[in-house]
């Protein structure tokens, strides 16, 4: 065949930091030292600019061939800008069944397969075992089974954790939350829907119902949770409001990393941006069964996607493939801090992290995708952008505003939101 250029767009989501774009030019060069008529190149973008700079790409007759990797909420964003990769499985009959369900199924649309699997970001507790033992406190089970571990027992665990300047809790006399130096809990690098997810709401991470007509963000499961979140920053003071937020920010920047936070919710991603020479012992536990016995652990899901309009398709199909290929997807996965979607890659990958984090419950990590949201906390609704900045001004107030009426507010924002999906389906 002929030569053939292959641009990967980075900058939707991981990627950028200094040490990943080295790594990325050597998996660059493994592929083209092996492959004669195709070239790879990455192409590295700044998060900030790289909405403008792939849609003046793409405006430009000069899409580029791949994308990623990135995750569910960049596809929904621009979903009409995808290649449905459907027809390129069936022609060669392409092998499925060594990827885990759920890496396959999050990444499906209405009428749109975006590409194949590359990892998992499943989500789970961090803790600072430190803290725990300053506070004579035992660490939360690593047992999934144990359902005493719920939000209350989060709820008390991280009330004792949470120390103002004289290392009073909230429990004691004469606290004061305007000095406070370490919160018991904190799940603030997520948006509205992320936060919400793990109460339970019958669509899940989703707010609408499943015709996708009809705003549910205020269904009684994520008013509880908005209530329970706002409770937790105004009248317990475990959560840090936004005022502690941008003190933390202004410090070190890392909630967990920086000794702020002694319960930190987040994602395997984590990880490979934040356990670097920490000061501090920590190891990892299962997310809490939430009000109503459920455990809902939200995930993130990457892969490549190939833009419709892109040149060369066929070869940037070549470059998917190989990008996922059981013989790459580990050491592409290190790049990223993903699972490999991969089973068969399990094992290669744990090896890896028992190296790279010597002495954590790894198990933890990978039970938790027993329990991911789906649909999922970043999955598409009608008008994806304007829906998530209506919610998230909702989440904004929830962390600023001490004396809110929490059901008040989150009527108000599922009216907005309606108001949103009507002027839609009005359209279609």
């Amino acid at each position: 065949g002929e030569y053939a250029k292959v641009v990967i767009f980075v900058g939707f989501g991981t990627g950028t930091d200094p040490d990943q774009v080295a790594a990325q030019e050597a998996l660059a060069k493994k592929f083209n030292d092996s492959h004669d008529n195709i070239e790879m190149e990455f192409l590295i973008v700044p998060n900030e600019e790289a909405r403008d700079r792939f849609l003046a790409m793409v405006a430009g007759d000069n899409a580029p061939q791949l994308g990623g990797p990135h995750g569910i909420s960049t596809i929904a964003n621009f979903l009409d800008q995808w290649e449905d990769i459907t027809p390129y499985i069936e022609k060669e009959n392409y092998d499925m069944s060594d990827f885990y369900g759920p890496a396959t199924t999050l990444n499906k649309y209405p009428d749109l397969n975006a590409g194949l699997p590359l990892g998992l970001y499943p989500s789970f507790i961090f803790y600072n075992k430190d803290a725990f033992d300053a506070a004579g406190l035992d660490y939360p089970t690593h047992d999934y089974a144990d359902t005493s571990w719920n939000l209350d027992a989060l709820r008390e665990m991280a009330m004792q954790l949470t120390l103002d300047a004289d290392d009073l809790t909230p429990n004691d006399e004469g606290f004061n939350p305007a000095t406070i130096k370490q919160w018991g809990y904190a799940d603030t690098w997520t948006d509205a829907r992320g936060q919400l997810t793990m109460f339970g709401a019958p669509t899940k991470g989703r707010p609408t119902t499943d015709d996708y007509k009809t705003a549910t963000f205020n269904s009684p499961e994520w008013v509880f949770g908005a209530q329970w979140l706002h409770d937790g920053i105004f009248k317990d003071y475990f959560i840090p409001d936004a005022a502690g937020q941008s003190a933390i920010d202004a410090d070190t920047g890392d909630p967990f990393g920086g000794g702020h936070v002694a319960i930190w919710y987040s994602h395997t991603w984590y990880m490979s941006e934040g356990l670097n020479e920490l000061p501090f012992k920590y190891d990892i536990a299962p997310l809490f069964f939430n009000q109503d016995g459920e455990r809902i652990s939200r995930i993130h899901a990457d892969l490549f996607t190939m833009p419709k309009t892109a040149k060369n398709k066929d070869a940037a199909w070549e470059v998917m493939k190989w990008l996922v290929a059981p013989e790459q997807i580990v050491d592409v996965c290190k790049v990223y801090g993903c699972l490999p979607a991969r089973e068969s890659s399990q094992e290669a990958y744990l090896n890896y992290m028992k190296e790279r984090y010597p002495g954590i419950d790894y198990d933890v990590i990978f039970t938790a995708i027993d329990y991911l949201d789906d649909p999922n906390h970043e999955s598409w609704v009608p008008e994806w952008g304007k829906v998530n900045d209506t919610l998230n001004n909702a989440q904004t107030t929830i962390y600023t505003e001490p004396e809110l009426d929490v059901t008040n507010l989150m009527n108000i924002t599922n009216e907005d939101m309606q108001k949103i999906l009507d002027e839609y389906w009005a359209k279609q």
